[in-house]
């Protein structure tokens, strides 16, 4: 009996010390700084003329010699300054002709969704911020030029409905409560689907190939992209892709009640782009 309590209290001891662990290792989730993307017109010029399915592996961690096929569905990485260039869909395009849009945060939303098993139920974990920031330069005299520039997410800003998970996500899974974790970026390296032409009402389906950096690992990912032509100061952008968290090195923190946590993860967007001049 008395070797069943202390096996009992070391239990107990444990169990506080990894809440206390996530609870405190999770930070407040405030950003350190607004966040920012490298504009597009500053981008070396790169091309695609089909499907993009597999690109090289150019992150830490990762074997650049090898690739990585990724299709289906996926957003949020290291931090990215202003002189980051951007990827870019063609070449310069004539001048006059180009409109430059901008990210619209505050209409805007990155989400990740992941399934687990919660109290032995399923459940889908749903995260989202609105911190993302990026520019798409599109051509409408030769659409073929349009450009995506560099997308960035703030991940300490991730929300779920539980105020512990966020602090788990920004503590021992992202670690995005320290600074050097804090943004994820896509960077943008092939894009199939340009058309000839493009006016306001068109609705444009795209296959958009980059590098993804996530927690200080970058992989390759290939998103499937729609932009609407809302207007001519308006866009509308929704993409989704599906990453393996193993792929990022993302280990899920020993909790008693979640269990068979999948290793798929969900990454999608929906972003309004307003032009940057209006």
């Amino acid at each position: 009996m008395k070797k069943l309590r202390i096996v009992i209290g070391l239990v107990v001891v444990l169990a506080v010390a990894g809440f206390a662990y996530v609870w405190f290792s999770g930070g407040t989730g405030e950003p350190t700084t607004p966040v920012t993307a490298p504009p597009v017109t500053t981008a070396p010029a790169t091309t695609s003329s089909s499907p993009a399915t597999t690109v090289p592996s150019t992150g830490s961690g990762a074997d650049t010699t090898d690739e990585v096929s990724t299709t289906g569905m996926a957003a949020s990485t290291t931090a990215a300054t202003a002189s980051t260039p951007a990827s870019t869909m063609a070449d310069a395009p004539e001048e006059g002709s180009a409109v430059v849009y901008r990210i619209d945060s505050a209409s805007s939303s990155v989400r990740f969704e992941i399934d687990e098993v919660l109290n032995g139920s399923p459940k889908r974990v749903v995260g989202v911020t609105s911190e993302v920031a990026g520019e798409v330069l599109i051509d409408f005299g030769d659409p073929t030029a349009s450009r995506l520039g560099a997308i960035v997410i703030n991940v300490r800003t991730l929300e779920t409905d539980s105020s512990f998970r966020d602090r788990a996500t920004r503590g021992p899974i992202l670690g995005s409560a320290r600074d050097e974790n804090e943004f994820a970026t896509f960077e943008p390296t092939a894009v199939d689907g340009l058309p000839d032409e493009a006016a306001v009402g068109d609705s444009v389906t795209l296959v958009v190939a980059g590098d993804l950096t996530l927690s200080g690992v970058t992989r390759p990912v290939v998103f499937d992209v729609e932009v609407m032509l809302v207007s001519e100061d308006r866009i509308d952008v929704t993409g989704s892709a599906t990453v393996l968290r193993s792929d990022f090195g993302l280990q899920i923190p020993s909790v008693p009640s979640v269990s068979d946590v999948a290793d798929e993860i969900l990454l999608a967007v929906d972003l309004v782009a307003v032009a940057a001049d209006g």
